[in-house]
Formats: C-alpha cells, sequence, structure tokens
C-alpha cells in the first residue's frame, strides 16, 4: 500500500441508499483532496454499489449474512436468547469477512450499529485501527450495550450530534467525536422554484406548499404531518402537501394507511411523489419544509432546506435542536403535537415576514455546516488514528 495517501474500507451493511450512505458519498471527493481514499465494502448488487460504482470509487464485494437486529419481528419486544445467539454467530462470520478486506487498507469505517461491533472486532484481528460513524439513535437496553461494547473497542467514533453520542456509555464516551452532518452549499443554495417542477409536486402551483422529505414510516412522522396540515384554519387552509420518499423498511400496511388518510382529510391537497432524483430543486418548490420525526439523529433535509434558503418548521427531536433554534432560523414544535405542529405552519404560511426571516437566518446557519468542514475533521481523525497505530508514521 503507498505510503501518501491512505486509505480507509467504508463498511455498509446496506444495499440501498439511506441517510448515512448519501453523507459518505458525497464526503469521497473532498476526502480525497485531502489524501484519503475511501473503498466501499457492502453486499453485491443493490442501488449503493451502483451509486458507489457511477462515482468511479473502488467497491469490495463482501457477501455478508443477514442480520435480524436486536429487536423481534414485531419491532418492538427484544429478541429472545435463541436470536440473540444466531446473532453472534452472524457477527463471527462478518468479522472474518471484514478482517480479510482490512488487511488491504489503512483504516476500517463501520456505518451501522451492528457493523460497529464487527469492524472493530476485525480491526483487532486485523491490527487495523477502526473508526465508528455513529448515526442512530439507539435505545436503552441491548443494542446500547452493544454500542458501548464496539466503541470501546475502536479506536475512535463520530457522532452526527449530542442526542446520538448520549447513546454511548460513560465508559465509551472518551472515544466519541461530535461531528455534524453536513451539506454541499453549491448544490444546496437558494434560487427560484422550477415551474415544471412545482406542477409536478401539487395540484395547485400558486396554492403555499408544504413538503416532507424521508421515508414513509412511523417514526418520520408523514401521519401526524397530515393531520396537522388539515387542522390549518384561514388563509393557511389553502396549503398543500407533498410527501417526497419511500416506504423504506416501514412495516407492512403503514404506508397504505397514511396515503388513505391524506386522501380523505386532503383530497386534492396532497401527493405522494416517491423518491426525487433533485433534492436541491425540489426543496426551493417548496414553500416550508417540515420535519416531523419522532426521533431524529440529526435531519439532514432540515439543514438542507435551511442552505437553500427554505423555511422549516421540525420536531424539538434529537439532533435537531443541535442547529435550529425556535424563533430564530425555524420553529420547534414537542414531538408527536399535532396541534402545535398546526399552529407553527399556520404561523410560517401566514406571516411572510417571519417566512422570509427563517429563511434567510437559516442559510446563514447552513454556512458553518459546509461539507469542507466535515471533510476536515473526519480526515484529520483518520490520519490521527493511522498515526496512533505506528507513531513512525508508516501506515
Amino acid at each position: 500500500m503507498s505510503d501518501d495517501r491512505l486509505r480507509v474500507l467504508e463498511v455498509s451493511y446496506s444495499r440501498q441508499v439511506w441517510g448515512a450512505e448519501l453523507a459518505t458519498m458525497a464526503l469521497a471527493g473532498p476526502l480525497a483532496e485531502r489524501g484519503v481514499d475511501l473503498v466501499l465494502g457492502s453486499p453485491p448488487g443493490g442501488d449503493l454499489q451502483e451509486h458507489w460504482v457511477r462515482m468511479g470509487l473502488p467497491h469490495v464485494a463482501l457477501e455478508l449474512p443477514e442480520r435480524q437486529g436486536m429487536r423481534a419481528t414485531d419491532g418492538e419486544r427484544r429478541a429472545d436468547g435463541a436470536q440473540l445467539a444466531r446473532e453472534l454467530g452472524t457477527t463471527a462470520r462478518s468479522v472474518a469477512l471484514v478482517a480479510r478486506a482490512a488487511r488491504r487498507v489503512h483504516v476500517v469505517h463501520s456505518n451501522s450499529l451492528w457493523a460497529h461491533l464487527d469492524c472493530a472486532l476485525a480491526g483487532r484481528a486485523a491490527h487495523r485501527p477502526v473508526v465508528l460513524d455513529l448515526h442512530d439513535l439507539v435505545r436503552a437496553g441491548a443494542g446500547r450495550r452493544v454500542l458501548t461494547a464496539a466503541t470501546r473497542l475502536s479506536s475512535a467514533a463520530i457522532a452526527i450530534s449530542h442526542a446520538v453520542a448520549e447513546c454511548v456509555g460513560p465508559l465509551g464516551a472518551s472515544r466519541v467525536h461530535v461531528v455534524p452532518n453536513s451539506v454541499d452549499l453549491v448544490r444546496f443554495a437558494p434560487g427560484p422554484p422550477d415551474p415544471a417542477l412545482r406542477t409536478q409536486l401539487t395540484s395547485d402551483p400558486r396554492a403555499p406548499l408544504v413538503g416532507i422529505v424521508g421515508r414513509i414510516d412511523p417514526e418520520k412522522g408523514v401521519d401526524l404531518l397530515v393531520r396537522a396540515v388539515a387542522a390549518l384554519n384561514g388563509p393557511a387552509a389553502a396549503a398543500h402537501l407533498v410527501v417526497v420518499g419511500t416506504p423504506g423498511l416501514a412495516p407492512e400496511g403503514y404506508p397504505e394507511q397514511v396515503r388513505a388518510e391524506a386522501q380523505h382529510l386532503l383530497g386534492e391537497r396532497v401527493r405522494f411523489v416517491g423518491r426525487t432524483g433533485d433534492v436541491p430543486a425540489t426543496l426551493r418548490a417548496l414553500d416550508v419544509l417540515v420535519n416531523a420525526s419522532v426521533a431524529e439523529p440529526f435531519g439532514l433535509t432540515v439543514l438542507e432546506a435551511q442552505a437553500s434558503g427554505v423555511a422549516v418548521v421540525a420536531t424539538r427531536a434529537g439532533g435537531i435542536p443541535d442547529f435550529v433554534s425556535d424563533g430564530d432560523n425555524g420553529l420547534l414544535v414537542p414531538s408527536g403535537d399535532v396541534d402545535a405542529m398546526s399552529k407553527a405552519l399556520e404561523r410560517v404560511l401566514t406571516e411572510d415576514e417571519l417566512r422570509s426571516r427563517l429563511a434567510r437566518r437559516g442559510r446563514q446557519t447552513a454556512q458553518a455546516f459546509g461539507i469542507e468542514a466535515r471533510a476536515d475533521a473526519v480526515a484529520e481523525l483518520y490520519h490521527a488514528v493511522a498515526a496512533r497505530r505506528n507513531p513512525r508514521g508508516a501506515r
């Protein structure tokens, strides 16, 4: 391996492109400018490999066994002893695969909860430093114990918000560095809405348009937003709603239930448009961006909307208060409170001066979260753990 550049194995257990994967792909170019080359290790096939290879980046196929996780199949109860035993067996097989790939790089970077433990153990086996990327709000219990154990075994961990960092127990906290998510300030910038795109998002382009961008699952609170828009009064009641996103891993029947309720309450005032191929243009076509999450590790779409000069309304959940201050650069409401969300929307839709001020202050806030700043912090951490691995500088 060449000594003049650092090769980092980015391990993901996903075949799909979610928020964490998008953040990694956005960082690949800036990291390369800082002497760090990312190599994706993930299951072959699927959108993630396709997007990664299309960017001209190297990919290592990891035939990783399927995970069931720390919860029973209903997503609520903890897994029983038999399931946990199977997961431990899966861990052993995954560690061997990751360790084999790790020997060809300088640093291993893990991207999900179960990958954290596997990569931390693989790093020990392959004598490679390991950096964990923490971007999940982990429930108290077995999941947090696994997270703490993985963090203690790692060289360092990056948490995207203080709420995420707090999920690591005190025994692993010393290894955690809070490095917020970033936004591409060139792609996400204020500008006039595309009239053609707006006609795709709403049946009445002249009406105020509220949007939510993300997965359609219970944690994202799309059903809560539907009810909040339906409860609008006065001039704000003319507002339309667009839901941009796919079901993802939602429980069976939930997306259909949300659609049915939306059609019943809003009729022609709501559209579900699936995943967008142009997030910046979609955000600029909105009058207000809402994040209605019940639990939100960071809230990247909120930051992207701020960078795009769009006013935001969001729940006071997880990492969002790290960069949104109520009444200054956005409006914050209690998580799960439909009435409070509706009142906040009514204010921002009918008070033009407030909407303009929130949008302006949001753009100013986003300036501190540019992708270059995150790339500097992550590259510095990679080089630091590699140097600690061999103090003489030979990687």
